[in-house]
């Protein structure tokens, strides 16, 4: 028996996420792979935790696998849209290929950074 492309199940997307409230902040977890097919489906998700009107937005990275400019360009895109709402951004443990780029690029400085979600919604939770 062959298959013929069009029989072929479509991939499952390579960036998984999830957004909880952890008292008033929110928490948005992505995991997977970051890049430029990948993008369209972090903004989405991060930007609806946005709409959530958090105390604090806490971006949690651990499981992200593989990061490019694109997942950078995001992050710092996220960062000034938050800003301008007035709320801030956490990155949450970074994994080994996050934090790569954020070395190289010097964008770790851009960044508030904590090890874990409770550190990051320390003093937002009521």
């Amino acid at each position: 028996m062959t298959s013929t492309p069009a029989d072929l199940p479509m991939p499952a997307p390579g960036l998984k996420t999830d957004t909880v409230r952890v008292g008033d902040a929110v928490v948005c977890v992505l995991a997977g792979d970051l890049h430029t097919g990948t993008q369209a489906i972090g903004y989405q998700a991060l930007n609806e935790a946005l709409q959530y009107g958090p105390a604090v937005l806490a971006v949690d990275l651990d499981a992200v696998e593989l990061f490019t400019a694109d997942g950078l360009n995001l992050l710092l895109a996220l960062q000034d849209t938050a800003r301008d709402r007035g709320v801030p951004l956490v990155l949450v443990a970074p994994s080994a290929p996050v934090r790569r780029v954020l070395d190289v690029t010097g964008a770790a400085e851009a960044f508030t950074i904590r090890s874990t979600i409770a550190e990051a919604t320390a003093g937002y939770r009521p």
